[in-house]
C-alpha cells in the first residue's frame, strides 16, 4: 500500500507504508524458525515445552501468599483461622505505601534450585533478558491485584551504572508485559534513581533503610500527581525499596501508590 506526500510544488513521490498484517506474518515466521532452533523449555527445570514458561510440577512448588497476612504489607502470617491485620513492623512504622502485595512467595532459606527463586537469581544476575517473558506472564496470571484501578505502571528505576552493567531494567521488562495485558500505561521515566546503592542482598533491615535513602527522585512531578500508580518490581525482601521509591511518589503528589512485586522473600 502506497500513500502520496508532497515534497514540494513541483514533485509528489511514493511513500510505502507498513502493513500491520504483513508485519505479525514475519513474526510469526520468526517465533517459528526461533522455536525449532531453540526449542522450548520449562525455565524452572528445563522439561521440554510448547512456550517459554513454568511446568505444571514447576507451578504447583510456585505457592501464592495466602491469608492471614498484613494488610499493608503484605506479609503472610504462617498461622490459619486469623484475619488479616498489621504486622509488628508496619504497626511500628506505616509504609509510605498503600499495600504491597506479591504474586508468589518463597523462604529466604529454600533450597538453591527452588524454582521461581533460582530463575531470578539468573534473571538479575547472570544477567539472563530471556527470562522477561515467562517472569512477565507469571506475573500477569498470577497478579492478586485489579490493575485497571491504576491510571498509571511504573517500574522501580535501576541508577545508569547499574543500568550499563546488567543491560536492561528487569522491573521495567515485567512492568511492561504487565500494563501491555491490562491496557495501562507505563511511565519508566518520571521516577528515577538518582544516586548508585550497595545490592540489598548484603544488608539487614536497617541498613537497607540507610542504603536507598534519597537514592531516587521524581523528575517530572507533574506526571505524577494525582496519579494511582502500581509501582512494580520483582523480588520484595523488607521493603526498603518500594517505601523509600512510594515516599518520593507520595511526596511529588501521588494520589495512591501500592506496590506489586513477582515474588516476596519470607523468613522462617
Amino acid at each position: 500500500m502506497y500513500s502520496m506526500r508532497s515534497v514540494d510544488s513541483q514533485s509528489v513521490r511514493l511513500r510505502p507504508q507498513s502493513d500491520p498484517l504483513s508485519i505479525r506474518g514475519v513474526r510469526h515466521l520468526w517465533d517459528g524458525a526461533l522455536s525449532l532452533l531453540y526449542p522450548a523449555s520449562c525455565c524452572g527445570c528445563g522439561q521440554p515445552l510448547a512456550w517459554p514458561h513454568f511446568c505444571t510440577r514447576c507451578q504447583v512448588e510456585i505457592r501464592t501468599p495466602q491469608s492471614p497476612m498484613c494488610v499493608l504489607c503484605g506479609a503472610p502470617f504462617g498461622t490459619t483461622g486469623d484475619l488479616d491485620h498489621r504486622c509488628g513492623r508496619c504497626l511500628a512504622a506505616t509504609p509510605s505505601y498503600g499495600r504491597a502485595r506479591a504474586c508468589a512467595v518463597y523462604a529466604a532459606a529454600d533450597r538453591a534450585d527452588h524454582p521461581l527463586k533460582a530463575v531470578l537469581q539468573r534473571y538479575k544476575y547472570t544477567p539472563d533478558v530471556s527470562l522477561a517473558r515467562p517472569l512477565g506472564r507469571l506475573l500477569a496470571e498470577r497478579c492478586p491485584l485489579v490493575i485497571g484501578e491504576y491510571s498509571v505502571i511504573m517500574p522501580v528505576p535501576l541508577h545508569v551504572s547499574r543500568l550499563r552493567w546488567r543491560g536492561f531494567n528487569q522491573s521495567q521488562l515485567l512492568a511492561r508485559a504487565l500494563a501491555r495485558r491490562a491496557g495501562v500505561p507505563m511511565d519508566a521515566f518520571s521516577l528515577e534513581r538518582v544516586r548508585p546503592t550497595r545490592p540489598q542482598v548484603e544488608l539487614d533491615h536497617a541498613e537497607r533503610q540507610r542504603n536507598v535513602r534519597h537514592a531516587f527522585q521524581v523528575r517530572r512531578p507533574a506526571r505524577v500527581r494525582s496519579q494511582r500508580i502500581l509501582l512494580v518490581d520483582d523480588v520484595y525482601t523488607t521493603g526498603a525499596t518500594a517505601d523509600e521509591c512510594s515516599r518520593e511518589l507520595m511526596q511529588a503528589g501521588a494520589a495512591v501508590v501500592d506496590v506489586l512485586t513477582l515474588a516476596r522473600a519470607v523468613a522462617q
